[in-house]
C-alpha cells in the first residue's frame, strides 16, 4: 500500500513536470525574443507581462468573466445534455434533429454577429444580451457532441465556447465597466499591449485550471455514474 502511493505520488511528479516543460520553453523562447527584437508595443517581454498579470489589478475582471461563464456553461449543459441524450437514445430524434442543429451553427455562425443586432434590439445593451449571445452556439455543440456518446468531452467544450462567447460579449457589447473582455478592448484602445498580453495569460492559465480541477471532477462523477450503472446491469 505504501509502495503504491509512493508510485502514484511519482507520477504525480513526473506528469507535472511534463506538463511544465512546454511552458517554460514557450515562456523563455517569448523572453528571448522579446529583448531581440526590443518592440514593446508588438511583443512586450513576458517577465513585463507576467507582473501585470499578477499584480491583482484584474481579479475583479477575472472573477467577473469567469463566474458568468461557468453561469453560462450551467444553462447550457440544463439545456444541451438533455439534447444530446434524447439523440444518443432515439435514431430517428437523431435524424431529424442533427442536420437541424447544424443548420442553425452555419445559419447563426460561430461568432452570434448576425444575432447580436436582433438581440440588442430584444434586450438592450444588458449583461442579459450578452449571457443569451453566449449560450446560444454552446448549447448546439453540446447537444451534438453529447448526442455521439461524449458528455465529458462535450462538458469540457462547452466550457471554452461560453467563455469565448461571454469574453466577445464584453468586448462587443461593453454592458459593464468590469470583465476581461472589456478591458481587453479598453487595454486596446489605449495601445496598453502589456496588459492585453496580460488578459490573454490570465484567461488561459485560469480557464485550463478550471478544466484540469473542476471539469475534471465532474468528469470523474460521469464515469463513477456510468460504471455503477453497468454494474447494476449486470445483476
Amino acid at each position: 500500500m505504501i509502495r503504491d502511493n509512493k508510485l502514484e505520488q511519482e507520477n504525480r511528479i513526473t506528469k507535472w513536470i511534463y506538463h511544465t516543460i512546454p511552458f517554460a520553453v514557450l515562456f523563455l523562447l517569448w523572453e528571448v525574443l522579446a529583448r531581440v527584437i526590443h518592440q514593446p508595443y508588438i511583443l512586450p517581454p513576458f517577465s513585463a507581462v507576467a507582473a501585470s498579470a499578477l499584480s491583482l489589478s484584474l481579479a475583479d475582471d477575472l472573477a467577473i468573466t469567469f463566474g458568468f461563464s461557468l453561469l453560462g456553461l450551467l444553462i447550457t449543459l440544463l439545456a444541451g445534455l438533455p439534447l444530446g441524450l434524447v439523440i444518443q437514445r432515439s435514431n430517428k430524434a437523431k435524424w431529424a434533429l442533427e442536420p437541424f442543429f447544424w443548420f442553425l451553427l452555419f445559419a447563426i455562425g460561430i461568432g452570434t454577429t448576425r444575432l447580436t443586432p436582433i438581440l440588442i434590439l430584444m434586450f438592450g445593451l444588458t449583461q442579459l444580451t450578452t449571457l443569451i449571445q453566449s449560450i446560444i452556439v454552446p448549447i448546439l455543440v453540446v447537444a451534438i457532441i453529447s448526442g455521439y456518446g461524449s458528455m465529458h468531452f462535450a462538458i469540457r467544450l462547452g466550457f471554452l465556447a461560453c467563455l469565448s462567447f461571454w469574453f466577445m460579449g464584453e468586448m462587443i457589447f461593453r454592458t459593464a465597466i468590469l470583465g476581461m473582455g472589456y478591458q481587453f478592448s479598453m487595454s486596446y484602445d489605449l495601445h496598453n499591449v502589456e496588459m492585453m498580453y496580460a488578459i490573454i495569460l490570465l484567461m488561459g492559465f485560469t480557464g485550463l485550471f478550471i478544466d484540469r480541477v473542476l471539469l475534471k471532477y465532474v468528469g470523474n462523477l460521469i464515469k463513477k455514474k456510468g460504471s455503477d450503472c453497468l454494474g447494476k446491469s449486470d445483476f
